[in-house]
């Protein structure tokens, strides 16, 4: 994934996911999700109908053969956008529709929003994360959901706006790659793949290596959703710690999301008191620009608790970032002087935009632990 402000904006997270699609095959009352519906891969389906849910071999729209004219974005918004006009999963406005306890909806296509349910990745024109929340305290800290949403002020912007993948590429090699653009499809594979959300283990132009998060993953409408964006774990609950090294994916979201957002965001992924040194947080990892990071990958070792050995955690890139993008702002006087990787910064003296898909106003997202 890339990070990029509403206009050019990329932000250093990871994201990710807990990114989802759902999709729908028309105006009908059918529902499917990313698991069972368009999106799903033909390659044994020997009369494979969901083709034209999509596509038309002889009038296509675009050079892609789409039902419908315009920009990737736009078809997917057909189904995913505002009002939820194909799918409950309007990632759009960050809403799910149908209701947490009514599985994806009832009537499908238009259908108003039966209770108010948050997108667990935030959306991309407007979210509910409710930035403002004064709850506090380690372990019991939370972060909830608005009754209404609320225009994004930072985003992945798939609206074909170019911006820099901040830390991407081999130790030493810059603040990131420059003039990247991304769509739907950049993350997600629209024909399926069998992966959780249909995310690709590549993201289309990273450089990563790949990482593939097993659709094993709850897949009812409330996990599509969360009524605690601090808590981002399936239900709330953490998996057990495996204390040993073990990170079979498929365990712990957070560590599979860091995983697979740090296939764009390279440089950005640590872990607390790694047995690898060169994973650790708090080393050098030799980079004159991201030196030190924060721990990230929602997994470590740990000496500090009984026993010692390998941990997972909430340090993650989804706890304190949003994946599609995020209604905080930063008008505090201080985001004026909160440089870009690069060192440059934007729109001085009050840069709303510089926002990051943090989840908190004012970069409060970090008293949700420092609060001591």
């Amino acid at each position: 994934m890339r990070n990029m402000r509403k206009t050019t904006l990329f932000v250093g997270i990871v994201a990710g996911i807990a990114i989802a699609l759902l999709a729908g095959l028309g105006t009908s009352t059918q529902t499917a999700s990313a698991d069972a519906g368009p999106h799903v891969d033909t390659g044994t389906d020997s009369t494979p109908d969901k083709c034209a849910s999509c596509h038309r071999i002889h009038t296509g729209q675009n050079e892609y053969l789409l039902k419908e004219a315009g920009s990737e974005t736009d078809f997917c918004y057909s189904c995913h956008g505002t009002g939820g006009p194909g799918s409950d999963l309007a990632a759009q406005e960050g809403t799910l529709y149908g209701g947490a306890g009514d599985p994806y909806g009832d009537p499908y296509g238009g259908k108003t929003e039966l209770a108010t349910v948050g997108l667990r990745a935030g959306g991309f024109d407007a979210a509910r994360i409710d930035t403002t929340d004064p709850s506090a305290g380690y372990g019991s800290a939370a972060i909830g959901v608005l009754a209404t949403t609320e225009t994004v002020v930072s985003n992945h912007a798939i609206d074909g706006t170019a911006g820099t993948t901040w830390g991407s590429g081999p130790i030493g090699s810059g603040a990131g790659e420059p003039s990247v653009t991304l769509g739907c499809g950049s993350c997600h594979n629209p024909h399926g793949n069998g992966q959780y959300r249909i995310l690709r283990p590549v993201p289309v132009g990273a450089p990563g290596a790949g990482y593939a998060i097993p659709d094993t993953y709850p897949k009812a409408a409330a996990d599509y959703a969360t009524p605690d964006y601090l808590n981002m774990y399936f239900g709330g609950v953490a998996p057990a710690n495996p204390i040993v090294d073990d990170r079979t994916p498929g365990v712990s979201i957070l560590m599979d999301t860091s995983a697979w957002c740090a296939q764009c965001h390279t440089r950005y992924l640590a872990e607390h008191h790694a047995a690898d040194p060169a994973d650790a947080s708090r080393e050098d990892s030799g980079d004159p620009i991201f030196t030190y990071r924060h721990t990230s990958s929602g997994y470590g070792y740990s000496s500090y608790r009984d026993p010692a050995g390998f941990k997972f955690n909430n340090r993650a890139c989804i706890t304190c970032h949003a994946s599609h993008g995020s209604n905080a702002s930063m008008p505090g006087p201080a985001s004026s002087s909160v440089e870009w990787p690069d060192g440059s910064v934007v729109n001085p003296p009050n840069d709303l935009e510089r926002a990051s898909l943090l989840k908190m106003d004012n970069r409060g997202i970090c008293l949700k632990c420092h609060n001591e």
